[in-house]
């Protein structure tokens, strides 16, 4: 008697999950229909019935409003973005907010919908194809008018920028360019330059992305060039922006700045004295400074390899052999 109770409630119990499991897809169908007719009612003019923004409307706005049929470009883009997207709309953009049109819940029945419009998994891309050819249409879209497409930064509006943008495909310029430089330059600008903001337009994701792009524009080493001599141009380059007043151009501290000094800044020239200072004393002094006199620390202006790259240039430039 008692096994016959048990399997009668287990048995109930497995009815109960299995009307249980058909009530939440009976949900999420709803869901999704509800969706497909806000998305027929106020997204298909702009965003095409198949999602791929191909529409009269469409082909008229720039920027293009976004194709949801596209697994590429939809695959930076979260819930959470789009959520935000529909309901505060995109500045700079003809996407605008449906805050006072849409409730929430419908806002998360339509995103279901444009889920559905990209099916996960639909391109044949490996996560660094991906990751490239994302980063390839952003650069296309937001970078290209000032760096170009090659990223040699020949172009109409780099012309008229001072200080001109950067040239991705210089391999000397960009050797100081490491990833934190990048990022901090494209999450937060580059002040006194045409080099804006784009925090509140890409997600990390994307930057990223774009930054892995970017790194395909740079060009090989010129011919006869050695990771040596890179080194030593960059050096040289660092030397002539940031010490050259005080140490000067023969590295002996002969300027007139240097002149008003007390004590007088380091004479790189002097052979007796910096054959007792050891690399790791001038990386320190370039660091942190040397208190007591006008050495001021580098340390937030020049990275790890800078510091390498200007006392390698110091050593082979003004110390006899």
């Amino acid at each position: 008697m008692r096994t016959r109770r048990v399997l009668a409630f287990l048995l109930l119990g497995t009815g109960f999950l299995g009307t249980a499991a058909l009530a939440a897809q009976t949900f999420a169908g709803s869901a999704i229909a509800q969706g497909a007719a806000i998305y027929q009612r106020h997204c298909v003019v702009c965003h095409g019935e198949d999602g791929r923004a191909n529409t009269a409307a469409g082909r008229l706005l720039a920027p293009r409003p976004r194709a949801f049929a596209d697994p590429v470009e939809m695959a930076r883009v979260t819930y959470d973005r789009m959520y935000h997207a529909i309901k505060e709309g995109r500045p700079g953009t003809a996407m605008a907010p449906w805050q006072t049109v849409l409730s929430d819940v419908e806002i998360g029945a339509v995103i279901d919908y444009i889920r559905t419009l990209a099916p996960s998994g639909a391109h044949s891309l490996t996560d660094q194809e991906l990751s490239l050819e994302v980063g390839r249409r952003l650069y296309q879209h937001s970078c290209v008018v000032c760096h170009g497409a090659d990223g040699r930064a020949n172009t109409e509006a780099a012309q008229v920028l001072d200080p001109p943008p950067r040239n991705f495909a210089d391999p000397i310029e960009m050797a100081r360019v490491d990833d934190g430089r990048m990022y901090l330059a494209v999450t937060k600008g580059r002040p006194g330059t045409g080099m804006a903001s784009w925090e509140h337009v890409m997600v990390p994701a994307e930057i990223i992305d774009t930054m892995r792009y970017i790194r395909t524009l740079e060009q090989p080493l010129p011919a006869g060039m050695s990771r040596v001599d890179l080194d030593l141009t960059v050096g040289r380059g660092i030397y002539a922006e940031h010490c050259v007043a005080c140490h000067g151009e023969r590295g002996d501290g002969n300027t007139p700045l240097a002149a008003n000094l007390e004590p007088h800044p380091r004479d790189f020239t002097d052979a007796t004295a910096m054959g007792a200072v050891s690399d790791q004393v001038l990386r320190h002094a370039i660091i942190n400074g040397r208190p007591g006199t006008a050495m001021a620390p580098w340390r937030d202006i020049l990275n790890e390899e800078d510091i390498r790259r200007v006392i390698l240039f110091i050593r082979r430039t003004f110390q006899p052999s």
